[in-house]
C-alpha cells in the first residue's frame, strides 16, 4: 500500500510540475482538499493516527475528558483524486474517477477500522476516539469507477460508487457533510441507510438521467463482495425549479456491518479461536431499508435546507459467519446477526446558509436522531439508559463561519453542541459535548 501511494504521489507531482497553473493534463484532472485545524472538546478523547473523524466532534462513548487538540477534516474530508472525460463523438463521453482520503496530520491513508481495532481490549475510560466508516485503508476508498455518458440518455458508471443517500446528504446538508459541525456528516449513518459502511458500494452500477428539470437514478450492487450475499438497490427522483430542489431516495441493502472494538473478554475468545486481535473487531450485521426526503431553496443571499430519513433495521437474512472478511481485510471475530429486529431510526435536519459578504458565509444547522424502543422481555417499551435498545434521541446544533480569502483557500470557525438521551445514551460516560473549532482548508 505504501509503495502504491508513493507511486501515485510521484505521478501527481510530476504531472503538476508540467501543468503550470492548470490541474488538467491530457484530459485528466487532478484535484483535492487539505483541511487542518484545532478543536476543544468538553467531553472528548484523543484521536489515534489515521482516524477518519479526527476528533469525537459529536459526543461519543469514548468521551472521557476535556481535551484541546490538533485535528483534521473538520469541514471537509481531506482527499485527493483524479477524474477524466474523453469525447467519443455523437454526444457520447467516456469517463472515470478515482478518489482517496488521507490524514494530513500524519500523512497516512485514512483507515477507520484501524482506529477501531486499535481500541480492542482497552477500558472505555482510556479509549481514544474511533469511528466506523466505508473508508478503511483502500487506496481509492472514496470512489473508483469508469463509465459512459450521453447528453440525452444519461450517465452509467461501474465500480465503487457513492449511494444516492450519500449524494443527498452532501447536497442537502447546510454544513456540506461536515464532520465537525453536522451530525449527519459526522456519523455517516444517514448516508449509508443506517450503517456508515454502506455509504459506498463496491461491485455496483449507477445510472443517472434527466428529462428537463426532472432527474432520476437507479443503482444496484451485485452480491458476492468479499463472498457475501450483500446485494443492494437504490433509487432517486428529483427536480429543480426556480431556486427549489427536491430529491426522494430509496435504499434496500443486505449484510450491512456496524463495527466496534472487542471487549477484554472478546479479545480472549477471539485469540483462543485463532484470530489476530490487531485485525479483528466486533460486528453487528443487518438488512436495512431506508427512504429519505430532502429539499432546499435559494432566496436572495439565503439557502434553506430540510431533510428527513426513515431507516428500518432487520436481522440478516444471509447471516455472516464468525471470521468473515470485511472491507480493508479486517476480520469480524465476534458476530451478531440477530440484534436489531424491530429497530427504527428517524433522522431530521434543518438549517440555512447566509452569504453575509462575497467572501463570508454563515451557517446554522440542527440535526436530530429518534430511535424507537425495540427491546424485548423485561425491557420492552423502555425509554431510559438501561439498554441501547430503549427509545432515545440525539440532538446537535451548530453555528459556523467560513471566510474565503480566495477561491481555493478559506478559514472557518464555529462550534457544535451535541447531546444523547435515553437509549442512545446507553454506555456513555457523558451525554453531551461542545466542540469549538477553527481550521484552514485548501482546495485545488
Amino acid at each position: 500500500m505504501t509503495k502504491k501511494l508513493l507511486l501515485a504521489s510521484c505521478m501527481f507531482a510530476a504531472a503538476m510540475a508540467h501543468a503550470e497553473d492548470s490541474a488538467t493534463i491530457n484530459d485528466v484532472t487532478f484535484y483535492g482538499i487539505v483541511d487542518v485545524g484545532v478543536t476543544y472538546d468538553t467531553h472528548g478523547a484523543p484521536p489515534p493516527s489515521g482516524a477518519t473523524i479526527g476528533s469525537n466532534w459529536a459526543v461519543q462513548k469514548t468521551g472521557n475528558r476535556a481535551i484541546f487538540e490538533m485535528v483534521q477534516s473538520g469541514l471537509s474530508q481531506s482527499r485527493w483524486g483524479m477524474r477524466g472525460a474523453e469525447d467519443l463523438g455523437n454526444g457520447w463521453t467516456g469517463l472515470f474517477k478515482v478518489e482517496s482520503a488521507f490524514n494530513p496530520i500524519s500523512g497516512s491513508t485514512t483507515d477507520a477500522l484501524r482506529t477501531i481495532v486499535s481500541q480492542n481490549g482497552v477500558p472505555q475510560a482510556q479509549q481514544q476516539a474511533y469511528g466506523d466508516s466505508a473508508i478503511d485503508g483502500q487506496l481509492f476508498s472514496r470512489a473508483a469507477y469508469a463509465g459512459i455518458s450521453n447528453d440525452v440518455y444519461g450517465t452509467l458508471t461501474a465500480g465503487r460508487n457513492t449511494t444516492f443517500e450519500n449524494d443527498a446528504v452532501s447536497s442537502y446538508d447546510p454544513d456540506g457533510q461536515s464532520y465537525g459541525f453536522s451530525l449527519i456528516g459526522f456519523s455517516g449513518a444517514t448516508a449509508g441507510a443506517g450503517r456508515t459502511e454502506g455509504s459506498r458500494w463496491d461491485n455496483s452500477v449507477k445510472y443517472l438521467g434527466a428529462y428537463g428539470q426532472l432527474r432520476f437514478g437507479a443503482m444496484y450492487q451485485f452480491g458476492g463482495t468479499l463472498t457475501r450475499n450483500d446485494t443492494g438497490f437504490g433509487a432517486d427522483i428529483g427536480v429543480d425549479y426556480a431556486g427549489f430542489s427536491f430529491d426522494g431516495v430509496y435504499t434496500a441493502k443486505k449484510d450491512l456491518v456496524s463495527a466496534a472494538p472487542l471487549t477484554a473478554a472478546q479479545m480472549i475468545s477471539s485469540e483462543a479461536a485463532g484470530f489476530n486481535p490487531q485485525t479483528s473487531f466486533s460486528a453487528t450485521v443487518s438488512d436495512n431499508v431506508a427512504f429519505g426526503l430532502h429539499a432546499k431553496y435559494a432566496w436572495d443571499k439565503f439557502k434553506f435546507y430540510v431533510g428527513y430519513e426513515h431507516i428500518k433495521f432487520g436481522n440478516a437474512r444471509s447471516p455472516l459467519p464468525v471470521g468473515f472478511i470485511n472491507i480493508g481485510n479486517y476480520i469480524g471475530s465476534v458476530v451478531s446477526n440477530t440484534a436489531v429486529q424491530g429497530e427504527q431510526l428517524q433522522v431530521s435536519w434543518a438549517g440555512f446558509r447566509y452569504q453575509a459578504t462575497p467572501k463570508l458565509d454563515a451557517i446554522m444547522s440542527w440535526n436530530r436522531y429518534d430511535q424507537n424502543s425495540f427491546a424485548l422481555g423485561a425491557n420492552a417499551g423502555c425509554n431510559d439508559t438501561r439498554a441501547s435498545s430503549c427509545s432515545g434521541a440525539e440532538n446537535t446544533a451548530s453555528l459556523l463561519f467560513d471566510y474565503h480569502f480566495t477561491k481555493k483557500f478559506d478559514a472557518y470557525a464555529g462550534a457544535m453542541y451535541s447531546q444523547v438521551l435515553n437509549g442512545l445514551a446507553n454506555g456513555f460516560l457523558h451525554n453531551n459535548n461542545i466542540d469549538p473549532s477553527v481550521g484552514l482548508r485548501y482546495s485545488w
